[in-house]
């Protein structure tokens, strides 16, 4: 007596059915997922450019000599550095940070880019405060970075707008 087999395994209406479940959760998820990705490239630069403006200022009380911070080849998109001048007048980077990731765009709303004094306080010569705001690429409302006189450097609480 013979006993067939039946065979086990997906039907090609079942493995279609899958395959359209699976494009529809994408296509739901992607963008969603997007905006959380330029949200974190958005706070990541957020941090970045404090901690940067942080460790400039915590430089210039270390040296007891000013300690500058300004943009990467002239242009805020390509980073920050921080700029110790020697004695012998030669100019010493000691920090810079990555370009702006993706479409994050950096730029300084007002005043001047900060130049930390040996008691950490910013350059008097220099505009009393300057902001800068971290805008990412998606049209969500960004986020302000302020420097006052005193050479302190926090989030601002009011977002910054964006285009």
């Amino acid at each position: 007596m013979r006993m067939w087999r039946r065979n086990s395994g997906f039907t090609l209406i079942e493995l279609m059915i899958v395959v359209t479940l699976v494009a529809i959760i994408a296509t739901i998820a992607v963008p969603s997922f997007q905006g959380l990705v330029e949200s974190n490239r958005q706070k990541s630069t957020t941090n970045s450019v404090l901690g940067i403006l942080n460790y400039a200022r915590s430089e210039a009380v270390r040296r007891g000599e000013p300690v500058a911070v300004r943009a990467v080849n002239g242009s805020l998109q390509n980073g920050l550095e921080v700029v110790y001048t020697g004695d012998d007048g030669a100019e010493n980077i000691l920090r810079t940070t990555d370009p702006m990731p993706g479409s994050v765009a950096l730029t300084k709303i007002s005043g001047d880019m900060p130049v930390f004094r040996g008691d950490g306080m910013k350059n008097r010569q220099l505009n009393a405060r300057s902001e800068f705001k971290i805008c990412p690429g998606n049209g969500d409302p960004g986020e302000k970075i302020v420097v006052n006189a005193g050479g302190q450097t926090n989030r601002s609480t009011d977002p910054a707008t964006c285009p």
